[in-house]
C-alpha cells in the first residue's frame, strides 16, 4: 500500500513538473513576442528556461566568428533575475571545452563529473564549482548559433533524462527566438545604416553632381575651344568667344592681354571697365621672373592686397573693385608667349589645382587657335598688298599697251617700204595658226620683234612667250635649260628644275640663234617637234607639251647642212614657214620714220623731243648700217646725249658715218684709205659683237688666228 502511494506521489510530481514546464514555455513565448531587443530577449530566455526546467544555474553562449562568447547567465540561488554579460568571456573555437564540442557536433553533451571529464575546460573549472551539467546546442536554420548549459549544483538529485529533453525543448525555442531577434536587429541595423548611407550618398551625389556639372562645363568649353581651330580665323571673334566662355563658367571678370615680340600691345576684357582697358600691361609681367612668365603652368595670386609681386597701380584698382585673387594663364605657341589670360575673383579661395589644370589645358588649345588667326591676318594683309600691287600693275600694263598702240598707230613695225610690208603680210597670215616659224635675218634686223608680234596676234597671245638665246647658253647646260632636270641628275643638280619648254606650256617658245645648237641638242629638239613631248634629264617619264616653236637665225642653214653642222631633218621641221627680214640698207626709205621714232623714244634723256636737220638725215640714209636697226637706235641715243641743241646736225654724228658718206671725203693714198677702211670695219664689227673676238671673226668670215693678226696689224686693242 505504501508503494502504491509512493508511485502515485511520483506521478503527481511529474505531472506538476510538466505543467510547470508548459506554463513557463507559454510565458516565455509570450514575452518573446513583446521585444526584439536581443539583450532583453536573452535575459527572458535564460530566466524562463532555468525556471521551466527547474535548474539552479544556466548560461547562454553565442558564436561570434571564431569565439564562443557567454552573453547571459542566471544563478537562482543568488538572484531570480538573469544578467547580461558585457565583458568578453568564453572560449575560442579551437579550445578544448564541452561548450565548443557541443557547437561543433551539434549534439547535447552530458557531463557527470566535470573534474574528471577531460573534455571540460580547465578555465571553466577555475571559475565554477559545477560538477554535473549538460550543454545543449542552439541550432538555427542554417548553422549552430551557440550553446545552452544548465546544472543542479545546489540540489542533491541528479540531472535526469527528462531534464535533458526539457532543456533541449527550451533550447529549440531559444534558437528560434535568437535567430528572429538577430534578423530583426540586422534589419533594424541595416535600415539605419541604409538610411545613413542614403543620406551620405545623397550628399556625395549632390557634391559629385556639382563637380561633374563643373567638369562637363569645362570639357564643353575645351571642346568649343577646339572647334575654334576650324570655325573662325578672325582675331576679335576668337577673343570675344573666349571671354564669353569664361563668363559661362562663372568667371565674370576676365581679360586677355595680347603680346607681340614679348611686349603687350592690346587688351580685351569682360566684366571690367574702361579704366582697366588702359592697363595694356599684364599684372605681374614687370615683376615676374622670365621662368614664371614663360612657364605653361598658370600662376595664382590668392591675396592681391598682400602680394609683393602685384604692381601698385594694379593693387589700387583691385581694391576699388574689391578683387581678392586672380589666376594668370600664359598662352604659349612653340615656346613663344603670344597672350595671357587673367581671371579675377572677389573671393580668395576660388582658384585651386582643378582650376590650374583646366586653364592650363584651355590656354594650350586656345593658343593654337589664336596663333592661326594671327597667321591668317598676316596672310590677308599680304594678299591685300599683293592684290593692290597686282591691280596697279594691271592698270599700268593696260596704260602701257594703250600707249604703245597709240604710238604705233595700231601697227607693230615702223616702216612702209615694200620689203617690210611683205614681211608683215606674212606675219598676219601665219600668226593665227600654230605653224612652226623660222625667221632669217642679219643681226639687228628685228627678229625678236617679229616673234613677239606673231605671238601677240596668235590665239596663244595671253599665255607665256619664253625666249631662249641658244648662243648665250654653254653647251653643257643647254639641254637642262630647254628640257629641265631632276634632282641629282648630274653633279650640281641640287634641286629639280623646270625647263623652258614646260614653262611655255600652252604658249610659245622663241629659239634665237638656233644655228648655234650642237648636233646632239638638235637631235633632242627634233624629237620634241616630232612627238610633242620632252623628257627631263635624270627622268624616264616623258612629259607632253603643247608649245608653238618660233626659231630665228642669222646663219645660212643650207650652208651649215652642207658642212654637216646642222641636221637636215631638223631644218625641214623648222622651215615650215620661213620669213626673211630685209637688212636696213635694203629699206632706206624707212630710215626717216625710224629716226623720228627713236628721237621720240629717247626724249626722256633731255626731257624734250629733239629734231634732226636734213643734211644729218641724208647721211643716216646713205650709211650702209651693218648693224641694221639696232645700230641706228644706238647712234640716235648717242647723238641725243652729246648734242648741245635741240637740233641734231651733221657735227653731232659719229665720224664713221661721215667717212662712209660721199660728203667731204678727202683724197688719200690708196694704201692709207684701205688701212682706215679696214680699221673702221673691224671696230664696228667688234662693237656689234660686244667685244667677242670669235664672234667678230665669224661675222667677217675669217679664221680666229687671221683675225688676231689683223687686229695686231691695225693696232686695235
Amino acid at each position: 500500500m505504501s508503494e502504491l502511494i509512493s508511485s502515485e506521489a511520483r506521478s503527481s510530481v511529474r505531472v506538476a513538473d510538466k505543467l510547470r514546464e508548459l506554463s513557463t514555455l507559454a510565458e516565455m513565448n509570450k514575452e518573446i513576442h513583446s521585444t526584439m531587443n536581443l539583450n532583453k530577449l536573452l535575459q527572458i530566455l535564460v530566466e524562463k528556461t532555468i525556471i521551466g526546467v527547474n535548474f539552479e544555474r544556466g548560461l547562454i553562449y553565442l558564436v561570434e566568428e571564431n569565439f564562443l562568447r557567454c552573453v547571459a547567465w542566471l544563478d537562482r540561488v543568488k538572484r531570480e533575475r538573469a544578467s547580461i554579460i558585457k565583458k568578453v568571456v568564453g572560449f575560442k573555437m579551437d579550445e578544448v571545452s564541452i561548450e565548443v564540442l557541443a557547437v561543433k557536433k551539434g549534439k547535447t553533451i552530458y557531463v557527470e563529473d566535470a573534474t574528471a571529464d577531460k573534455r571540460v575546460s580547465r578555465k571553466f573549472l577555475r571559475f565554477s564549482d559545477t560538477k554535473e551539467y549538460c550543454a545543449v546546442p542552439l541550432i538555427g536554420r542554417n548553422s549552430v548559433l551557440g550553446v545552452l548549459t544548465g546544472d543542479k549544483s545546489y540540489k542533491s538529485e541528479p540531472i535526469s533524462h527528462e531534464d535533458i529533453k526539457t532543456l533541449e525543448l527550451f533550447a529549440g525555442h531559444i534558437s528560434l527566438a535568437i535567430e528572429n531577434a538577430k534578423l530583426y536587429e540586422e534589419k533594424d541595423r541595416f535600415g539605419h545604416l541604409l538610411e545613413r548611407k542614403v543620406i551620405e550618398r545623397t550628399s556625395e551625389l549632390a557634391q559629385i553632381n556639382e563637380e561633374l556639372s563643373k567638369k562637363v562645363n569645362e570639357l564643353s568649353t575645351l571642346y568649343e575651344v577646339s572647334q575654334l581651330l576650324n570655325k573662325s580665323l578672325e582675331i576679335n571673334e576668337i577673343l570675344d568667344q573666349m571671354l564669353s566662355m569664361f563668363q559661362q563658367l562663372g568667371y565674370n571678370m576676365c581679360s586677355i592681354h595680347i603680346l607681340k615680340e614679348g611686349k603687350p600691345i592690346s587688351v580685351f576684357c569682360a566684366g571690367l571697365d574702361k579704366e582697366y582697358e588702359k592697363f595694356i600691361g599684364i599684372p605681374l609681367i614687370q615683376t615676374m621672373s622670365e621662368k614664371e612668365v614663360f612657364s605653361s603652368k598658370p600662376l595664382i595670386v590668392h591675396d592681391v592686397n598682400n602680394s609683393n609681386i602685384v604692381p601698385i597701380f594694379f593693387r589700387d584698382y583691385f581694391q576699388k573693385k574689391r578683387i581678392q585673387s586672380f589666376l594668370l594663364a600664359p598662352m604659349l605657341f612653340k615656346g613663344k608667349l603670344i597672350a595671357v589670360i587673367t581671371i579675377y575673383s572677389l573671393n580668395s579661395d576660388v582658384f585651386g589645382e582643378d582650376e590650374t589644370k583646366f586653364f592650363s589645358a584651355f590656354a594650350g588649345a586656345a593658343a593654337i587657335s589664336l596663333e592661326n588667326a594671327f597667321v591668317f591676318q598676316k596672310v590677308i594683309e599680304k594678299k591685300d598688298h599683293i592684290e593692290t600691287i597686282s591691280k596697279n600693275l594691271e592698270r599700268e600694263n593696260i596704260y602701257l599697251r594703250e600707249k604703245i598702240k597709240s604710238e604705233f598707230n595700231n601697227t607693230f613695225v615702223i616702216g612702209k617700204s615694200p620689203s617690210i610690208r611683205k614681211v608683215m603680210d606674212l606675219v598676219y597670215k601665219v600668226a593665227d595658226t600654230s605653224a612652226t616659224v623660222i625667221i632669217y635675218g642679219e643681226t639687228g634686223t628685228g627678229k625678236e620683234l617679229i616673234a613677239n608680234i606673231i605671238h601677240e596676234l596668235s590665239p596663244r597671245g595671253k599665255r607665256a612667250l619664253i625666249k631662249v638665246n641658244c648662243a648665250a647658253i654653254p653647251e653643257e647646260l643647254i639641254e637642262s635649260e630647254l628640257f629641265g632636270h631632276e634632282k641629282g641628275a648630274f653633279t650640281g643638280a641640287y634641286e629639280k628644275r623646270i625647263g623652258r619648254f614646260e614653262l611655255a606650256q600652252g604658249g610659245t617658245i622663241f629659239l634665237d640663234e638656233i644655228g648655234d645648237l650642237s648636233l646632239n641638242t638638235q637631235t633632242k629638239l627634233l624629237r620634241v617637234l616630232q612627238e610633242q613631248e620632252i623628257q627631263r634629264l635624270g627622268s624616264g617619264t616623258p612629259i607632253k607639251v603643247d608649245v608653238r616653236v618660233i626659231a630665228a637665225t642669222n646663219k645660212d642653214l643650207q650652208k651649215n647642212i652642207n658642212e654637216k653642222k646642222f641636221r637636215p631633218d631638223l631644218f625641214y621641221r623648222l622651215n615650215v614657214f620661213p620669213i626673211n627680214l630685209p637688212p636696213l640698207r635694203e629699206r632706206r626709205q624707212d630710215i626717216k620714220e625710224l629716226v623720228k621714232y627713236f628721237l621720240h623714244k629717247f626724249s626722256h634723256v633731255k626731257n624734250r623731243i629733239m629734231t634732226i636737220d636734213q643734211e644729218a638725215l641724208d647721211i643716216l640714209s646713205n650709211y650702209s648700217w651693218p648693224g641694221n636697226i639696232r645700230e641706228l637706235e644706238n647712234i640716235v641715243e648717242r647723238v641725243i646725249i652729246i648734242s648741245r641743241s635741240d637740233m641734231i646736225t651733221k657735227d653731232d654724228l659719229p665720224k664713221e658715218l661721215l667717212k662712209e658718206s660721199n660728203l667731204d671725203i678727202p683724197i688719200k693714198p690708196m694704201k692709207e684709205a684701205i688701212h682706215e677702211f679696214k680699221k673702221d670695219m673691224v671696230i664696228r664689227v667688234l662693237r656689234e659683237a660686244k667685244g667677242k673676238k670669235s664672234r667678230a671673226a665669224e661675222m667677217l668670215n675669217l679664221p680666229r688666228s687671221n683675225f688676231s693678226r689683223l687686229l695686231k696689224s691695225l693696232e686695235v686693242q
